[in-house]
């Protein structure tokens, strides 16, 4: 697939900055603006004064700026570009309602990991731009194209907001393992190691077996009386289970209301 050669990024935030990062990896010239930075905050992105400069030199323009402040940077465009908005809650219909006439749009929901190459993202947009968007994040992960807008909030709740939830099991397993007695590092240690090695081997069985499901492998680790079975219980005695349902449900909620102002 042939990369785009140049990319703008308006805002450098954590977000706007990690996207950057992986297509300065990749080789991609990119530019990016953020009146509140003197310089930028990513080795290897010029750093450009005008939100002209960056149309002038940019194939595709991200939009990594606060969900506020999307409509009113897109007004300040006069010209015609491909525009990418990260921004949770706002609407493909409010990206193209504010662009300049004649533009491309596209709605993204990216997450941090796609620095190490293991994004998940998902995005909306009509058929003419979804080779932008391919081209655009190839190389930094697993990539969904979702057949209703209306599913980018659950997007937003699950795996944009996911990274979240993932280290704050990993800091309760890693405390776990320090009250029983480990040092914190040797819990930190063993917590990453198990959740990512869980994760690779699951993959990894969904390779032979692409029906396999995740509970039919946490059987196989859970015999009749032993530990894994009395930890699981008190997992769901704490409500677990749910209480991660509940969390990407009031995720998607929130991307929803940040959607109507």
């Amino acid at each position: 697939m042939n990369p785009i050669e140049t990319v703008g990024i308006v805002g450098l935030g954590k977000m706007g900055a990690a996207i950057a990062t992986a297509l300065v990896k990749k080789g991609t010239k990119v530019y990016g603006f953020d009146p509140n930075l003197k310089e930028s905050p990513v080795k290897g992105v010029v750093l450009v004064k005008t939100l002209e400069a960056i149309r002038n030199e940019s194939e595709v323009i991200v939009i990594a700026v606060k969900p506020n402040l999307v409509v009113p940077v897109l007004k300040e465009f006069s010209k015609p570009a491909t525009f990418v908005s990260i921004a949770a809650g706002i609407s493909f219909s409010q990206i193209t309602e504010n662009a300049p006439q004649g533009s491309l749009a596209v709605r993204v929901m990216p997450n941090l990991p796609l620095v190490a190459e293991r994004g998940a993202f998902a995005y909306f947009c009509e058929d003419n731009a979804a080779t932008n968007v391919e081209q655009l994040f190839y190389g930094m992960g697993t990539g969904i194209r979702v057949a209703k807008e209306s599913l980018m909030d659950a997007v937003t709740g699950l795996s944009g907001s996911g990274p979240a939830y993932v280290l704050t099991f990993l800091q309760a397993m890693a405390e776990g393992g320090l009250q029983e007695g480990l040092s914190y590092e040797e819990s930190l240690s063993l917590a990453m190691e198990t959740i990512e090695g869980t994760l690779v081997y699951f993959r990894s069985l969904r390779k032979e077996d692409k029906n396999l499901h995740p509970m039919e492998v946490k059987n196989w680790v859970t015999s009749p009386g032993g530990t894994t079975i009395h930890g699981l219980d008190a997992l769901e005695r704490g409500g677990f289970s749910t209480a991660v349902r509940d969390a990407i449900h009031r995720a998607t909620e929130r991307s929803k209301e940040l959607g109507k102002g």
